[in-house]
């Protein structure tokens, strides 16, 4: 049964993927045009400042799964329901802590956006801090009932639920604009999303998955034991807001609302690859959990590791390359000429990025061996210092000086520093991972060349064109992967479902 939920929710990822990344294909410029390249980026700007609450949580998200995955290995279900409504408790508190902050945060904005944003700008924005905030703090205690629903690998309904999600936020939003509300309406309708997804987790808490929150008091030593757990993952969090929200809050405090909008458009293209990773890698945490816990050999969890990271390459190859190939067409098409500058933010970013993302069951390992303590701190050094150079970067070079910054940032930390400890303290054959990786990546690469040479020949200025391309481009990556590149499980893997489906 929990195989089936497993395949079902790598499954079900994808297909929420896909609407992922075809309900914004449709719904983005549309939303782009309705609100004006300044208003979108004083939405996003705001989405940014308010993402800081999210560090409120201390880290304790990936603590949850990992304690009620261990419990639920040991079958100790009175200590899983212990954990449950301490957890609960908690979140509870401090999704009060967020509103309270947020509401500060929503006061002080003319201080510290007034060299970027007018008057005008200033006020809607304080009304969109508070508007998130609010949405922030329901997220809390949602995000302890959908965390048991993960631990207990149940990922048809939690698929669904983001699947509910995915759908109904864009359509939620398009509603707002065409009744005029703006980037107001937009933040209300997101609030009123993550409103409804708070019961239909909780109740299939209670009423499937028969666990209840019991309200004990934990043992002091367990207590203390989560706290250094989570106490290196709220690093981490605060790494990754260094990463991905400062650059855009530095951007509105010195350059203003139209250059976040730039910035965030092409930000946004590192979201979709980054979901595409995660996809695979988010429903296997409470199984490499459990694998770490009973001790399964380091080859065995670096041929998972392998077979996890050649998979998310596969996919991350293909919509890499293609975008280097399509994306300035792309942009130009969908969101605008003023838009341009987005497929070098995307570039920059890109590329550093798909190093961790295609190592992201690394991570998983870490975190349940409980060894991420060094990747915490060491990111956290390299996004301070990302940081402090965009900081100084932006007056001259704007959008591409923070991309810049990023970049460097990716492949000294998240490349050549976490290569090097998954290889010598994680106990992973990094070498035969890249031996794998750089045999796959032939194809991609010579792909991308001869597209980057074909595009100096054969501008693509229309839509026909442009899919015309992207659909040839496809097809001939994956009969050239198909044919040199994938190994006799991954060919099963991808020939299996087609051939059921021819018949």
């Amino acid at each position: 049964m929990q195989k089936n939920e497993l395949k079902s929710g790598v499954i079900l990822s994808y297909i929420n993927l896909g609407l992922g990344t075809i309900i914004p294909f449709i719904y983005t410029p549309i939303m782009l045009r309705m609100l004006g390249q300044s208003e979108y980026g004083l939405f996003s700007l705001a989405s940014s400042a308010v993402s800081y609450l999210s560090l409120l949580s201390f880290g304790f998200g990936s603590t949850i799964i990992r304690y009620i995955s261990k419990y639920r290995a040991e079958g100790d279900k009175e200590s899983e329901e212990k954990s449950f409504g301490f957890f609960l408790i908690l979140y509870c508190a401090l999704a009060v802590l967020v509103f309270i902050c947020g509401t500060i945060i929503a006061n002080n904005i003319e201080p510290i956006f007034h060299r970027g944003l007018s008057d005008a700008e200033l006020e809607k924005m304080k009304t969109l801090v508070m508007i998130m905030t609010f949405n922030s703090a329901l997220s809390f205690p949602n995000s302890v009932f959908s965390s048991m629903v993960t631990a207990h690998e149940k990922y048809i309904f939690r698929k669904l639920v983001d699947m509910f999600s995915t759908v109904m936020a864009p359509l939620a939003n398009l509603i707002a604009l065409y009744l005029g509300y703006a980037s107001v309406g937009m933040a209300t309708a997101a609030t009123i999303v993550q409103f409804i997804m708070l019961p239909l987790n909780a109740i299939y808490c209670t009423k499937k998955l028969k666990i209840k929150p019991v309200i004990a008091k934990l043992p002091r030593p367990l207590i203390k034991e989560m706290l250094g757990f989570s106490a290196f993952s709220f690093i981490g969090s605060i790494v990754d807001m260094l990463f991905w929200s400062t650059d855009k809050v530095i951007l509105g405090i010195l350059s203003g609302s139209v250059a976040v909008a730039i910035y965030n458009v092409g930000s946004t293209f590192n979201n979709m690859v980054m979901n595409l990773s995660t996809s695979i890698s988010g429903v296997l945490t409470p199984r490499v959990t459990g694998m770490v816990i009973k001790e399964t050999p380091k080859d065995e969890l670096t041929k998972l590791f392998i077979r996890i990271g050649r998979l998310q390459f596969i996919v991350i190859a293909l919509i890499v390359s293609g975008f280097t190939v399509f994306g300035q067409a792309f942009i130009r098409l969908w969101a605008g000429v003023g838009y341009s500058g987005a497929y070098w933010v995307a570039i920059l970013t890109m590329f550093p990025l798909c190093v961790p993302l295609i190592q992201n069951t690394g991570l998983t390992i870490v975190t349940a061996q409980n060894k991420h303590h060094f990747r915490s701190i060491v990111y956290l050094i390299i996004a301070i210092v990302n940081v402090v150079s965009t900081y100084l970067v932006v007056p001259y070079l704007g959008i591409y000086g923070a991309a810049a910054c990023s970049c460097v940032a990716y492949v000294a930390g998240q490349g050549v520093v976490m290569n090097m400890y998954y290889y010598k303290v994680t106990g992973l054959n990094i070498p035969m991972f890249w031996r794998n990786i750089l045999k796959m990546a032939i194809i991609p690469v010579g792909m991308m060349v001869v597209g980057l040479v074909l595009n100096k020949i054969y501008v693509v200025d229309n839509w026909l064109s442009f899919l015309v391309g992207v659909i040839l481009f496809v097809g001939v990556y994956v009969l050239l992967m198909y044919r040199f590149s994938l190994n006799k499980y991954e060919k099963e893997l991808f020939s299996v479902p087609i051939k059921k489906i021819f018949k």
